[in-house]
Order: structure tokens, then C-alpha cells, then sequence
């Protein structure tokens, strides 16, 4: 039997391909609040956007440690970011309604699998650092807001 090796570069893209494809709804609900955010304030950049998804982060890494969040020094735009973004969160982890999402949001029709719904906080920052990984991809190709003009075209316009 011969032993295959593969590049660790291809072994990264089956894992984001495995990442993007069980938990695509749960993606797709974090990122909307994101993008309708940025559909309102069309000079949000995709830094402001990672730091909030940081924030989001750091939010949960406190609770499992149980301990306060560490201060970071959020602006105005991105601690309301990171706020829808928890929210989202704390819905996928059944800890509020569905309500309290629509919102903060334009009453957008939000794709989950009810079978599968509930998720843990591991599996949430599993999905933000997916993300984040988005947002310096296209920000890398596209500039200051290519995550957010890529991402764009995948949700409603306003």
C-alpha cells in the first residue's frame, strides 16, 4: 500500500470546503447582519469587520474560561457589529428567539436546518474564524472593502 501526501495547501482547501459546507447556514446567518450593516453604512472596511468578528470571538473564549471579556478597544461601528454578531450566536446556541435576531436585521429569512439547529459555542468560533479567513482573503484581492463587496452578492440589496 503506498502511503499518499498531499500539500498542506490542498489539505486546507478540503478543510474549508468541509468548514464552508456543514455549516453554510450557520455562515449565512452571521454574515447577513454584517452585510446588511454595510448596506446602510456603505463606508464600512473589511478591518473594522474583522475586529468585530475578534470581539465575538474573545466573547466566547471569556465565557468558556468564565471570565470577563479582554477590553478591545472597539469603535462605535464595530462593538454594534460584534453585538448583532452575538446575537446571531446566542440564537444558534437556542439561548434567544428568533425574534430578537429579525430585529436587528430587515426581517431577512434566515436558512437553518431545525434537525441540526443548535450549535456549540466550539462550532461558533469554529464559523467566525472561517470568516474572518473570508475577510483577509478578499480583502487581500479586492481592498479595503473586497470581503464586504464580494459577500455582498450573495444577499438580498436593500
Amino acid at each position: 500500500m503506498v502511503a499518499m501526501s498531499y500539500p498542506l495547501s490542498v489539505m486546507y482547501e478540503v478543510l474549508v470546503v468541509d468548514i464552508t459546507e456543514e455549516y453554510e447556514d450557520v455562515l449565512q446567518n452571521l454574515e447577513f447582519p454584517i452585510i446588511e450593516f454595510f448596506h446602510h453604512y456603505l463606508a464600512l472596511e473589511d478591518w473594522e469587520v474583522k475586529r468585530a468578528l475578534e470581539a465575538t470571538i474573545e466573547h466566547y473564549r471569556a465565557e468558556y474560561a468564565k471570565r470577563e471579556p479582554k477590553n478591545m478597544h472597539l469603535s462605535n461601528i464595530e462593538e454594534i457589529i460584534t453585538e448583532r454578531l452575538i446575537t446571531v450566536c446566542e440564537w444558534r446556541l437556542g439561548r434567544v428567539e428568533l425574534d430578537k435576531v429579525i430585529a436587528i436585521t430587515s426581517e431577512f429569512a434566515y436558512q437553518f436546518n431545525p434537525e441540526n439547529f443548535i450549535k456549540t459555542p466550539e462550532e461558533l468560533q469554529k464559523c467566525l474564524k472561517r470568516i474572518i479567513k473570508s475577510v483577509e482573503r478578499w480583502n487581500r484581492e479586492g481592498g479595503r472593502q473586497g470581503y464586504l463587496k464580494f459577500t455582498s452578492q450573495f444577499f438580498p440589496q436593500p
